[in-house]
């Protein structure tokens, strides 16, 4: 499952209630989600916002933040 999908799921939102969330078409939203489409910035902030998670958390792994945590833990 990719990353936005698996955000979304855990917020409880289908992909229509995204869709309407955000201004634009199902379809259009079902493109960003399965990578076929990009989004815009405003889009990726939005997105952000909605599913209350910072906009990195959209694109970067779990294996990537794990990573930086620990390098800060060892730095502090």
């Amino acid at each position: 499952m990719n990353k936005l999908k698996q955000l979304r799921k855990a917020n409880g939102l289908t992909q229509m209630e995204m869709a309407k969330k955000l201004g634009i078409s199902d379809s259009y939203y079902c493109q960003i989600e399965n990578g076929k489409r990009r989004m815009s910035l405003k889009t990726a902030l939005d997105i952000a916002a909605i599913l209350k998670v910072t906009p990195n958390d959209l694109f970067l792994s779990s294996d990537f933040a794990e990573c930086q945590e620990k390098s800060q833990t060892k730095a502090g």
